[in-house]
């Protein structure tokens, strides 16, 4: 009895092992295997945890693909954001990805391409050739001339939404062309008792993604960001950056924004231009749908950042990021690299694209948008469709974006100059060369 007490111990122990063994194996390898029936299978992580409508539309788009390919099982692990950031990283470290990888562009791509861990859609980027016409949407993803993901939706960082109702009491039917013209705007909101703009510096990000992404560019082209970090030709402390950073300090002085504007945040600024309290604010495109919802009855106008005199740059650009995209393993090939290229060919499809437009998402597709969608998302897409400039945190090193970020906070409080700031930052982009 003792004995075959012991072997049935024995027994439980093996099998305990066994399937122990078998789901930590699942769970950590990022390699996909066909099935008894013939079936594809790939992998792919991503962060469709939360009820977003982005997230709802993108766990469709899958789900239709593979009522639409039988033969192709897309094995998903969700994961919430700050844990899938920490997963990629650790298991990047060990070549252990998926096979599909949802990626962020720019800095965060980089590591995974010179990493060699994702390979490039060289052969299957003119798939999107008549539905991404502006081809600036894609030069996010792109490394080396090498194309590494499609984007999903577009963020615009620099727009000036305005209260119709608010500048036509102070004699403005249409919003100023020129800055010249903004500043006497500015003056006259500001004599009728009004804060002209709102503004809730206190993380430091605000000036930079807002304002200095699109005011710089204006002043110097959008090449300037490139050149300073690649080439060297041009540099920081170029006049034309420095008047960029000038008209900011400018705008502090002429009492422009809110006094407290280094004290709140982007979302307290929000509510001062809902309130009625300011007559404007500069924002990016995240703050459309919560102004709409807010303020239904309100009579919103939007508009870019008027030309400079002098300046460089296409008065009709404006800064913008894309959002995420999805790359393929490296390590793919034969029948399911095929598969994985087919499934993101109908996955950032016509479909798609309008599904996220319908949610009040801005896309990078040229697609006629829906009939159901607000007025003010095709005014925002309209007007920001032209051209896209680099936005300062997702072009510069973490280095030279925590200096400029503090560095026009203290230009707004007088602590600092333009000049001061446009010397420590080359001299910051110097050290990394």
């Amino acid at each position: 009895m003792k004995k075959f007490r012991i072997l049935s111990f024995l027994l439980v122990v093996m099998l305990l092992s066994l399937t122990a063994c078998s789901g930590s194996s699942e769970q950590s390898s990022g390699k996909s295997s066909d099935d008894s029936e013939g079936k594809i299978e790939l992998t792919f992580w991503n962060i469709w945890t939360d009820p977003s409508p982005q997230n709802k539309a993108s766990l469709k788009q899958v789900e239709k693909f593979m009522k639409e390919h039988p033969n192709i099982v897309i094995k998903q692990q969700n994961i919430p954001h700050d844990q899938y950031k920490v997963k990629l990283k650790t298991q990047a470290a060990g070549k252990q990805l998926p096979d599909l990888i949802q990626v962020w562009p720019g800095a965060e791509l980089k590591p995974l391409v010179d990493g060699g861990l994702v390979q490039p859609l060289d052969d299957i980027v003119s798939n999107w050739d008549s539905l991404i016409t502006n081809k600036d949407y894609l030069k996010d993803y792109q490394i080396s001339g090498k194309q590494y993901a499609i984007p999903a939706n577009v963020t615009p960082t620099s727009v000036v939404y305005y209260d119709k109702d608010m500048l036509a009491k102070v004699g403005y039917n249409e919003f100023p062309k020129t800055y010249e013209e903004f500043k006497t705007l500015i003056k006259k909101l500001k004599d009728s008792g009004t804060i002209p703009i709102a503004l809730g510096n206190k993380a430091q990000w605000v000036l930079q993604s807002s304002y200095i992404s699109t005011i710089g560019d204006r002043l110097t082209g959008s090449d300037f960001l490139k050149s300073v970090l690649e080439t060297g030709k041009k540099k920081f402390t170029d006049e034309k950056f420095i008047k960029a950073v000038g008209i900011i300090k400018e705008l502090a002085d002429m009492g422009a924004f809110n006094d407290d504007f280094n004290s709140i945040d982007n979302n307290q600024h929000r509510d001062l231009f809902i309130s009625g309290d300011a007559a404007m604010m500069i924002d990016g495109a995240w703050s459309l749908g919560p102004v709409l919802e807010a303020a239904p009855n309100k009579h919103i106008g939007l508009a870019l950042f008027p030309q400079v005199d002098g300046g460089l740059g296409d008065p009709t650009a404006v800064s913008a990021v894309t959002g995420t995209g999805i790359a393929i393993n490296s390590e793919l090939k034969g029948e399911k690299l095929k598969a994985a290229q087919e499934f993101l060919k109908a996955f950032y499809g016509e479909d798609y694209y309008k599904n996220l437009m319908k949610a009040d998402i801005l896309v990078p597709a040229n697609i006629e948008p829906p009939a159901d969608i607000s007025p003010q998302l095709k005014e925002m897409a309209e007007l920001t469709s032209k051209k896209i400039a680099p936005v300062y945190d997702a072009t510069l090193p973490t280095e030279v974006t925590d200096i400029i970020n503090a560095g026009l906070q203290e230009v707004t409080l007088g602590t600092m100059t333009p000049e001061q700031l446009a010397k420590k930052l080359q001299e910051a982009v110097d050290k990394q060369k």
